[in-house]
């Protein structure tokens, strides 16, 4: 009966550990090279699969701003089902709109001062645009799960991403547990690229990237 129970306690103590979502092992840690663009910056990086989130983030609300005739971030990467204000803190009147099969909008024209909002319930990849001023252009990245990150203008990024995910008040997100994990990246100048990464039980896990010049691809297939 001992020996029984001896067995027992013992897988469970293996199934504590090692059962996805139970263990916590630590983040994902790394810097992107490039080869063919003067900055390292505003490079999208994420996982295609993650582990199970139960938070609710639909009602997360992000900001694409206008200021100097730019759209501010470049590159907003958000949950499936977040909103986005769009904010006029410029001082002519916009237009925003987009073609993408993701989301097909248009803001029509408002003025300074003024902030107008959409929802995003299908992920992709969403091109920003404004009707009244052709040199503006920008990417909302639409995205399954919040494991991913924005690198530096050094390249570096962690996933997942404390400092994006304190800043827009989602809760809940913990370090990923061990296991494999398909990484992937986007920019809208870079070629895209895969990368397998294995986090291990205990601590975070650090990687290098090279990524090359070229024709984007899609988020997911």
């Amino acid at each position: 009966m001992r020996r029984y129970l001896s067995i027992v306690y013992s897988l469970v103590f293996v199934l504590i550990i090692y059962l996805p979502g139970q263990a916590t092992a630590g983040k994902i840690i790394g810097i992107i090279k490039v080869k063919g663009l003067r900055s390292p910056a505003d490079i999208l990086v994420y996982l295609v699969k993650s582990p199970l989130v139960h938070e609710n983030l639909s009602k997360t609300k992000f900001a694409m701003d206008q200021q100097n005739l730019t759209f501010m971030p470049h590159l907003l990467p958000i949950p499936v089902g977040a909103s986005v204000d769009f904010p006029n803190h410029d001082k002519v009147n916009h237009n925003i709109f987009s073609l993408s099969r993701t989301k097909t909008f248009n803001l029509g024209s408002y003025k300074p001062g003024e902030s107008k909002s959409v929802r995003f319930d299908k992920p992709g990849i969403v091109e920003l645009r404004c009707d009244v001023h052709a040199e503006m252009a920008a990417y909302i990245m639409v995205l399954k799960n919040p494991y991913f990150a924005v690198t530096d203008d050094q390249g570096w990024f962690e996933i997942p991403n404390s400092k994006y995910l304190d800043q827009n008040n989602i809760k809940g997100i913990k370090d990923l547990p061990p296991g494999k994990y398909v990484l992937k990246i986007w920019n809208e100048k870079l070629k895209p690229q895969n990368q397998i990464v294995t986090v291990p039980a205990n601590g975070d896990v650090s990687i290098e990237i090279t990524a090359v010049r070229g024709t984007p691809g899609v988020l997911y297939k």
